[in-house]
């Protein structure tokens, strides 16, 4: 996948998808093991594992959703970062302009016709 800062906040709604999947499939997950209806010692420690991954499932969910919030802050800092490079910008071409003035006005006054 190719990243373009242009898309940064894409990537972040990605994650936060990616994040809803994950407990999603946990869900299911613990479902599926629900669904047995066995009773003994090894069914106990099957349910406990399944809720062992259905924990892991979460903390998954939970690293892409900080993820995804990382990149959300990073993006807004590069707008912040592009906005204050427009203003300087601005001000660079502002002063530009007035000093050429300046200096053809100067240069005018010099000329006698």
């Amino acid at each position: 996948m190719v990243v373009v800062v242009s898309n940064i906040d894409e990537i972040g709604l990605e994650l936060g998808q990616r994040a809803v999947q994950v407990e999603m499939a946990g869900a299911q997950l613990v479902l599926a093991a629900a669904e047995a209806i066995w009773t003994s010692i090894a069914a106990d420690a099957f349910r406990a594992r399944v809720d062992h991954r259905r924990q892991q499932f979460a903390d998954v969910a939970d690293l892409l959703r900080s993820a995804a919030q990382t990149v959300f802050r990073y993006s807004d800092e590069v707008d912040a970062e592009k906005a204050r490079l427009r203003r300087l910008e601005q001000a660079v071409e502002h002063a530009v302009i007035r000093g050429a003035a300046d200096v053809g006005g100067a240069v005018l006054g010099r000329i006698h016709l």
